[in-house]
């Protein structure tokens, strides 16, 4: 028996969700089929941001300034100045991922744009410290620029009430 990637096994989980499922019964509740399939289609949709995010997290808690910077989106570093990016990145956003040991398992995604009208998924996630302090909440906005996800902005340490879990 041939093993199927996570990607098939989502295509054919909402292609079978499409067509056995009645219209009248896709009306949107969150437990429903066509709310299931929905979100089976933009985890799918959302890999490769996900992807971009995690990079984005781990050059992060690496230190790794410069590939930190490679990973930000070309128009959030020319709306924002390069010197107010590099601040940010050195005052916020370095120092709180340098305490981290590991991202947590628990992530919610939605879909946002950005102020440049650029299409992307917001990751709301948590990080683990290595003082095995309480996780601390984090968000990651990815969005597609220029044909491949860039981070569009990352806010540390706020907990957005209903998208972290």
């Amino acid at each position: 028996m041939r093993k199927l990637s996570q990607p098939m096994l989502w295509a054919l989980a909402t292609a079978f969700l499409e067509t056995s499922t009645p219209a009248a019964a896709q009306s949107y509740s969150p437990n429903s089929t066509a709310a299931v399939a929905a979100d089976l289609r933009m985890a799918q949709d959302a890999e490769p941001f996900r992807r971009a995010a995690d990079a984005f997290v781990a050059t992060a808690m690496a230190g790794d300034t410069a590939q930190t910077l490679a990973l930000l989106s070309p128009t959030l570093v020319a709306r924002s100045g390069e010197a107010a990016i590099q601040r940010a990145l050195y005052t916020q956003i370095l120092p709180f991922f340098s305490r981290g040991k590991a991202p947590g398992r628990i992530v919610t995604v939605t879909r946002t744009t950005d102020a440049a009208g650029q299409q992307g998924y917001a990751f709301y996630m948590w990080l683990q410290p290595a003082d095995a302090a309480a996780q601390r909440p984090f968000t990651v906005y990815v969005v597609e620029e220029q044909g491949r996800p860039m981070v569009a902005n990352i806010v540390p340490d706020r907990l957005v009430e209903g998208r972290h879990r």
